[in-house]
Parts: structure tokens; C-alpha cells; sequence
């Protein structure tokens, strides 16, 4: 936007000059005085002069507007390199998180079979109580 401005500035002081020339070239002609030719020679210098400062100033605007550009060009490239850096981290974490269900898996697989045989060996201990006090019955009958 700012190079737009600035280029039709130019364009102002190109038409600005063109137009200079065929007035000076119209008084010579018509063959005006010297002090009209001043006045108009003033005037047209105070335009140009108008137009230089526009000029300068859009030029300055212009140069603002690139360094922001270059600093918003900075964060977006450090942004994407942090966003790079957590991806990776996320990548991590998802992995280690897909590791430590697994690992909660085998624990409870090992869990339920561990639990199986202890309530077998409960089991068979609870037959063996009943068969003892059985024979404890049976020897105190006999006693």
C-alpha cells in the first residue's frame, strides 16, 4: 500500500514537472512578464517542494512498515520452531503414555491370573481345613 502511495506521489511530481513545462512554455509563448513567470515558477516549486515532503514521508512509512514486516517474520518463524519443539514433545508423551498402558495391561493380566491361583490354593486349603477337621472328628469319635 505504501509503495502504491508512494509511486503515484511520483507520478504527482512527474505531472506536477510536466505541467511546469507547458506553463513556462505557454508564458514564453504568450510572451508574459517575468514576474508572472516567477509567480507561476513559485507556485509550481512550493507544489513541488509539497509533493518531496509527501514523498519523504510515505518513504518513511514504507521503511516502518518493512521493519515490521521483518520482526512479524521473526516471531512467525520462532513461533513455528516452538510449535515444531511441543509437537515433538506431544509425540513423546502420546508414546510413553501408549507405554505405560501397556505395561497397566500386563499388570492386570498379571493381577487376574495371580488372582485366580490364589483363590485355587484358597480352594484347596479350605478342602484340606474340612478334611482335617473331618479326621479331627473321626479321632476324637474313636477316642
Amino acid at each position: 500500500l505504501l509503495s502504491e502511495e508512494l509511486g503515484l506521489a511520483n507520478e504527482k511530481i512527474v505531472a506536477l514537472e510536466d505541467v511546469l513545462a507547458e506553463k513556462e512554455s505557454k508564458i514564453v509563448i504568450l510572451g508574459g512578464s517575468e514576474e508572472n513567470l516567477k509567480k507561476i515558477l513559485s507556485e509550481k516549486s512550493a507544489q513541488f517542494e509539497e509533493s518531496t515532503e509527501t514523498n519523504s514521508k510515505l518513504e518513511s512509512a514504507l521503511s516502518e512498515a518493512n521493519d515490521t514486516i521483518t520482526t512479524l517474520q521473526s516471531e512467525v518463524s520462532s513461533s513455528a520452531e516452538k510449535i515444531k519443539f511441543l509437537s515433538e514433545d506431544i509425540a513423546n508423551v502420546r508414546s510413553e503414555n501408549a507405554r505405560l498402558v501397556e505395561r497397566a495391561n500386563q499388570l492386570e493380566s498379571s493381577f487376574t491370573d495371580s488372582s485366580k491361583q490364589l483363590s485355587i490354593e484358597v480352594t484347596h486349603l479350605q478342602e484340606t481345613v474340612y478334611t482335617l477337621e473331618d479326621s479331627k472328628s473321626a479321632l476324637s469319635d474313636e477316642l
